[in-house]
């Protein structure tokens, strides 16, 4: 059994997530970006000091294996049939984004997007020039959900020809439904729009949801969509920069792919290759091992806010290892809740505000860490509310 439990010296391996960025982040414990901080799977490292040992360090292609790798685990973990031909690398899926804005609008077109959500998504629109259109997802009795007559109403601008899906949905948690997955092809084949998905948790699913690959409903919504994936999220390898995009349709596939060849990054190097290909091969134990631990974790976030922090709120998580907690209750806007976190709890969790304005009030919690790390955050979070009274 892997040993999850063990700490790793991260600031020391230059880890992006422990080094401040600001003097108030200093010596607070760092719950925020979604970088686990679990030893990566053996099968990995094997792997790559076995390749590495090999004094060859020329340009290297994705061959048989690294496709074989990719499909396979899809269609065991997700029974989703794919073909090598409709993969496309990136350095990853924030990468992708760009690429499939450029490919799929006019400079000045609309995307619509579904805040709170990822940053990056408003910002890779806007960058690549597009206008960003909010469709915000609306908690309804404890539950998030999309509002499908607003995201109808966006999406029936003849201006908008792309649709931002995030599944499972960072920050909020949800996993999608094949029903709700399936409304959503359905609003963007009726308005003639296509689909970016970004599903790089994709195999973060806890108990009692089912990730669906909104591609796989039907050979329509395939023909419509682009499906980014990558091992970094799955088996804590995120430095190793690689995404795998699959675009059935091969007209779109082809856009993306020369939006891609423009940019000159479509390979990605040695590493990536060979972590990817020992991940999906030989991770898969080491990962149902980590996912158990991250619902534990999740469990423990659940239980002591109930008891002990009823200022909080928490929301059933179905899958990403992130948590996402409602902090409203306490009065404080975005800013003045970071800093009461930064400041008085000495955590640095990822602000709610980053996502949108639809966030402001709320934090996300990074559970793919150790279990000392969760207990710690908690009782520095107590202390700090009881401090404030």
């Amino acid at each position: 059994m892997s040993n999850l439990n063990t700490q790793l010296d991260r600031a020391q391996l230059d880890a992006e997530k422990m080094h401040p960025r600001e003097p108030r982040q200093q010596g607070a414990i760092p719950m925020w970006v979604a970088d686990m901080d679990f030893p990566a799977a053996e099968p990995i490292r094997a792997s790559l000091l076995k390749r590495m040992e090999q004094p060859s360090y020329g340009y290297t292609g994705k061959t048989a294996r690294y496709y074989d790798a990719v499909t396979d685990w899809m269609k065991r973990r997700h029974q989703w049939d794919t073909k090598a031909e409709w993969i496309t690398t990136t350095p990853g899926v924030v990468t992708a984004m760009g690429f499939a804005v450029r490919a799929v609008i006019s400079p000045g077109e609309k995307v619509v997007y579904q805040p709170p959500v990822y940053p990056p998504f408003k910002r890779m629109i806007e960058q690549n020039g597009g206008i960003a259109v909010p469709s915000p997802i609306k908690l309804v009795d404890g539950q998030f959900q999309m509002d499908f007559d607003d995201l109808e109403a966006q999406l029936r601008d003849p201006e908008v020809k792309l649709f931002f899906l995030c599944n499972p949905h960072n920050p909020v948690g949800r996993v999608w439904t094949r029903e709700e997955l399936a409304k959503i092809g359905e609003l963007c084949l009726k308005h003639q729009v296509k689909i970016f998905s970004d599903d790089i948790h994709h195999d973060i699913v806890l108990s009692g949801s089912t990730y669906t690959p909104i591609a796989s409903l039907s050979p329509d919504i395939s023909g419509i969509t682009i499906t980014a994936t990558s091992p970094s999220k799955t088996f804590s390898i995120p430095g190793f920069k690689m995404g795998n995009i699959f675009i059935e349709n091969k007209a779109l596939r082809q856009a993306f792919r020369s939006v891609v060849e423009s940019t000159g990054v479509s390979d990605i190097d040695i590493g990536a290759i060979e972590a990817t290909i020992a991940a999906y091969n030989e991770g898969e134990t080491w990962f149902n091992e980590v996912l158990q631990y991250i619902e534990a974790n999740n469990a423990l976030v659940d239980q002591f806010i109930a008891d002990k922090l009823p200022q909080l709120t928490t929301f059933p998580l179905e899958g990403t290892y992130l948590k996402w907690i409602d902090c409203r209750a306490l009065g404080l806007n975005g800013k003045e809740l970071e800093g009461f976190m930064l400041e008085q709890a000495n955590i640095w969790f990822s602000e709610g505000y980053t996502f949108g304005e639809e966030g402001a009030g709320f934090e996300r919690m990074n559970l793919g860490t150790q279990r000392s790390n969760v207990e710690e955050t908690l009782a520095r979070l107590e202390r700090a509310l009881q401090a404030r009274g």
